[in-house]
């Protein structure tokens, strides 16, 4: 914080800049999580607006109600979250109901995510009940406010459906099905703030810089008709992540970002570092997308720059990569990308490198917090060389263009000291009231910022030999609040 106002360090500025990148297309996620929020109880609607009498009377245009949302939305791309939705992606549909269940008699509260390719979505489930030799799941869908949905679960071909926008489970769901890796649970305990992000480019007590286990990709792109998805490639073998069902490598989450109405644009990717030595992501624009779409892939690790491409790719097909080595190291191969820009957010230092596309560079952080920018020719050979300390002399946050000349090997730098914004305090206090042990013990960022993937992989704890009883038609606590007060986001007309 300055005399003038409040200047982000580079790599939370540079995240926060891609998040909204991305949830400029929908909320859905953020309105899924306020849903259950206020249905719960832990939040009431006077809470964002003091002459709301009903969630019905809250309207997005209201600032606080527009920030609160937002806020819970990005939340999906925090690792405790992250590691909570990639537990139950390889539990069967049945297993997911009888979990729900009995977290709801518990008083535990969720979102569910539910995955029909090229469509994504985020509800809000408050309800399990049998609906004949089915299992029916209570929703509410904050594209249909005042209704309640229901996803139906065939518990012998373990699949489940959903009629989209109908009170009639029956009806044709146009396409909304699926099975084992499309529906997912993601439990509200793993949202408690703060959390460690993972722009955190400080390394953690007693742990080497640039020796993080786990690396985060987010890719977005800020057109609203194109779709992304990673192609990976990991000892040999590649992985179209367009596919929710492909079967990925242990270690390795994969998710859309949930936000567009019916839809999810972006990939968010975390590889654990400790399973997975190397591997390459090429990001791709498909859907919508044309031959200028942009798109914006980066890389995060704690105790490492933050690395972000902004680019126009070849739509349809994989293009470019980054390639991550042992060590956090980063190798940016531009491929067929055109008008690149990189920047290397480390520290207080931002530094903006235009990228020729017959041009790559490589990332290597030593222990000083010291990252060692290389650009590399068609060869491989390094060509140019940049050095980005941590620090400034003043201590103040720099924001920096270096645009390389392949004839000299010479950098031409424009350096300035970054403007500084505005920021709500309240929301600043808000934050910093959350009691940082809402639902900590379920957290699973360890100390040295990785994850931790083994738990709860095999479903064996979605119910187990009385998982009959979690879901029985006589369970009066699972379908105590099949109505109204599902209804717990106000004016959420469309989704956006």
């Amino acid at each position: 914080m300055t005399s003038r106002g409040f200047v982000l360090y580079p790599a939370a500025q540079e995240w926060a800049d891609q998040v909204n990148e991305e949830m400029s297309h929908g909320h859905c996620e953020g309105m899924a999580v306020m849903a259950a929020r206020l249905f719960r109880g832990d939040i009431d609607p006077q809470d964002l607006d003091p002459a709301a009498e009903s969630t019905f009377d809250l309207v997005l245009e209201d600032p606080d109600v527009e920030s609160a949302i937002d806020t819970w939305w990005a939340t999906q791309l925090l690792a405790p979250v992250q590691q909570a939705y990639l537990a139950f992606q390889k539990y069967r549909p049945s297993e997911i109901a009888a979990e729900l269940a009995a977290g709801l008699q518990r008083g535990d509260g969720y979102t569910m995510g539910i995955y029909s390719p090229p469509v994504a979505h985020a509800i809000t489930p408050f309800a399990v009940t049998r609906e004949g030799n089915r299992i029916a799941i209570s929703v509410y869908d904050n594209n249909f406010p005042g209704t309640v949905q229901r996803i139906m679960i065939d518990p012998v071909a373990e699949q489940w459906r959903y009629a989209v926008g109908s009170t009639n489970p029956d009806e044709p769901t146009g396409g909304w099905e699926g099975g084992i890796g499309t529906i997912e649970l993601t439990p509200m305990s793993s949202r408690a703030l703060p959390s460690i992000a993972p722009f955190d480019d400080a390394p953690a007590k007693g742990v080497a810089r640039g020796n993080s286990a786990t690396t985060h990709l987010l890719l977005t792109s800020p057109d609203p008709q194109a779709q992304t998805s990673v192609v990976l490639t990991i000892d040999g073998r590649t992985y179209d992540t367009s596919n929710p069902t492909v079967a990925l490598p242990d270690g390795v989450l994969v998710r859309t970002t949930l936000g567009e109405v019916l839809s999810g644009r972006g990939t968010a990717v975390a590889v654990d570092g400790s399973k997975v030595k190397s591997f390459s992501a090429s990001p791709r624009a498909t859907g919508g997308a044309t031959g200028s779409t942009r798109f914006t892939i980066s890389a995060d690790a704690v105790g490492a720059p933050r690395s972000t491409v902004h680019a126009v790719a070849s739509s349809g097909e994989p293009t470019g990569q980054f390639v991550v080595n042992p060590g956090v190291n980063l190798t940016i191969d531009s491929g067929d990308w055109t008008d690149a820009e990189v920047n290397i957010a480390n520290g207080l230092n931002s530094v903006d490198f235009p990228l020729d596309d017959d041009l790559d560079m490589s990332v290597i952080t030593d222990d000083d917090g010291v990252a060692d920018v290389e650009f590399l020719d068609e060869d491989g050979d390094v060509v140019g060389e940049y050095a980005i300390d941590d620090e400034t002399e003043d201590g103040m946050v720099m924001d920096s263009t270096a645009e390389f000349d392949a004839e000299t090997g010479e950098f031409d730098v424009i350096e300035e000291e970054a403007e500084p914004e505005d920021v709500d305090e309240d929301v600043l206090a808000w934050l910093a009231d959350m009691s940082a042990d809402d639902g900590s013990e379920d957290s699973v960022e360890t100390s040295d910022g990785s994850m931790d993937m083994d738990e709860s992989d095999d479903g064996d704890s979605a119910g187990g030999e009385d998982s009959d009883d979690a879901w029985s038609g006589d369970d009066e606590d699972a379908d105590a609040d099949s109505g109204s007060d599902a209804d717990a986001e106000a004016d959420a007309d469309s989704g956006e």
